[in-house]
């Protein structure tokens, strides 16, 4: 069988959609900041590259769907593999692989196993997966003009992943551009041993509607679902995390880039940055206001974006040789709420430069030392208002200056332990790790704590920095135990005038919780909020 496609019906369909990228680039952008439509790139570079669909063979016998751009200039070529992201496929891409290969570059997009076009399972970026990409590069070989030495993989979401994964085991690989990924997928998934269920039920329906699950992936989505074999759960989720294969990485020293969202809820920061702090090559983090894929939606439909700028100096340097400066510029650039200022740091670590301690009072302050003889008791199971939102959304509309806003005073003081800073007199620049140190008694084996810390103005309207859940699953009923709480990170500038807040309470709809109907979560003296500091 050929490896392109003869059929006309899959072109016309990545015309259709590249003039509606077009047209929704140009709804979206000031006249003078919108390129010309993809199509209308296309044209406008005809004699630069030629567009084909193909079938890409892999393993196992299935066939994998997907279009190339291959320049009409003299080889070898750089190249680019892009890899589709969950539900999508591999027209995802065709505004930004236009751009590349314009400038030269070769650039296979394929839609992973399972969805759509493509045969097999959904693998969730297992051994299967990073075999595809193997065949993928074999593909290029085979039939374009590449540079085996010069070859980059790239990706958004699930994309983002596998490249990090092929790349660990495919030492072809040259560069990684990896947007809104994960490095660990337990903790993304179960952090604080606390499963994140609507992370998990967007994963899983999607992935049905659009896709085949493998039947190892449906028992897992299952066995999650349920909260059952929960040793294999883990073991499973090790096997796809990128971190697990941090060493290969770092061995080749393979340049990766990773840009990724500070309200992420697909997956949180706090693993992405453990992960990024872990590569000894060369590396860059770039991390955005907003949630899953919001920073990266304006590039993918061939807007004008920082972090798609960034992803094209990285490969342009790392595969062309290009010397545009980018592995001389510090390593972390930072999105400041609600400022949009970025900032840039040598490492993760540098952005923070000092904390502030807070003990929790029995009267509802946090205040400088840590009061003794207080006790709040929390009703297991009931939702005190305050709350992390809805997955995707809430966090995405902070990338177009929407926040997460609560009205502190409809808090339910009865469901949830409240505890306020006095007004600031002057900002407090929140850049890193919160920290809480929390002694709760409970009075059943299991329970969940969920904690959010709010900026809160002189109208009681909050707006939330940052928040975690935490699930106590060994608890010796009656007996206090420490419960130590790493928010997710975050870049908040929290103004004068304004108010801290910390909220714990039981549940959020975002999770699913341990809690034991008509048992209490204790929460009691000593407990601490650290702070970190920072900022220019």
């Amino acid at each position: 069988m050929s490896t392109y496609k003869a059929s006309t019906s899959k072109t016309a369909a990545a015309l259709a959609l590249a003039g509606a990228v077009g047209a929704t680039a140009l709804a979206a952008a000031p006249a003078s900041a919108v390129p010309a439509a993809p199509a209308a790139a296309a044209r406008q570079a005809a004699g630069a590259y030629d567009y084909r669909e193909v079938f890409v063979p892999s393993t196992g016998g299935v066939t994998l769907d997907g279009n190339v751009f291959v320049p009409r200039g003299k080889g070898p070529h750089p190249a680019i593999v892009f890899v589709s992201s969950w539900t999508l496929e591999d027209h995802e891409y065709i505004a930004q692989a236009a751009k590349f290969a314009e400038k030269g570059y070769i650039v296979l997009s394929y839609t992973a196993r399972g969805f759509y076009n493509s045969g097999g399972g959904i693998d969730v970026a297992g051994p299967d997966d990073w075999a595809d990409g193997s065949k993928a590069i074999d593909w290029l070989i085979a039939h374009t003009p590449v540079d085996v030495e010069r070859i980059g993989f790239a990706g958004i979401s699930y994309g983002s992943g596998i490249s990090q994964m092929v790349a660990a085991h495919d030492d072809r690989v040259a560069a990684v551009v990896a947007m809104d990924t994960w490095g660990d997928l337990v903790q993304s998934l179960y952090a604080g041993e606390t499963r994140h269920m609507s992370a998990y039920a967007l994963l899983a329906i999607s992935g049905r509607l659009t896709g085949r699950l493998s039947p190892a992936t449906d028992t897992i989505i299952n066995d999650f679902g349920a909260n059952r074999n929960v040793p294999n759960l883990i073991k499973w989720g090790a096997v796809r995390s990128p971190a697990t294969y941090r060493a290969r990485l770092n061995a080749r020293r393979v340049p990766v880039m990773i840009s990724n969202a500070y309200g992420e809820t697909l997956f949180p920061p706090n693993q992405v940055i453990r992960h990024f702090a872990g590569l000894t090559g060369p590396k860059r983090l770039d991390l955005s206001i907003g949630d899953h894929a919001t920073a990266h939606l304006t590039g993918v439909l061939g807007v004008p974006s920082r972090t798609w700028d960034d992803a094209h100096r990285w490969f342009d340097h790392y595969l062309t040789g290009a010397a545009n400066g980018i592995d001389r510029e510090p390593a972390v650039s930072s999105e400041t709420a609600w400022s949009r200022k970025v900032e840039t740091y040598r490492d993760t670590a540098s952005m923070t430069t000092g904390s502030v301690r807070y003990g929790l009072a029995g009267d509802g302050t946090l205040g400088a030392v840590r009061p003794a003889g207080w006790r709040k008791a929390l009703p297991a199971g009931r939702d005190s208002g305050a709350t992390a939102g809805v997955v995707l959304l809430s966090g995405g509309l902070q990338t177009f200056g929407v926040p997460n806003a609560t009205d502190t005073a409809k808090i339910s003081r009865s469901a949830a332990g409240v505890w306020s800073t006095p007004v600031l007199t002057a900002a407090k620049r929140l850049r890193g790790v919160p920290k809480l140190d929390l002694t709760v008694t409970a009075s059943a084996k299991t329970g969940t704590l969920v904690s959010y810390l709010y900026d809160v103005d002189a109208k009681g309207q909050g707006r939330l920095i940052t928040h975690e859940a935490t699930s106590l699953l060994r608890a010796v009923p009656g007996k206090p135990q420490r419960v130590p709480v790493e928010l997710e990170a975050t870049a908040f500038d929290v103004p004068a005038g304004h108010r801290l807040m910390l909220v714990v309470d039981t549940k959020d709809p975002l999770y699913g919780d341990a809690d034991v109907p008509g048992s209490t979560l204790t929460v009691q003296a000593p407990s601490t909020l650290d702070l970190p500091l920072g900022g220019r």
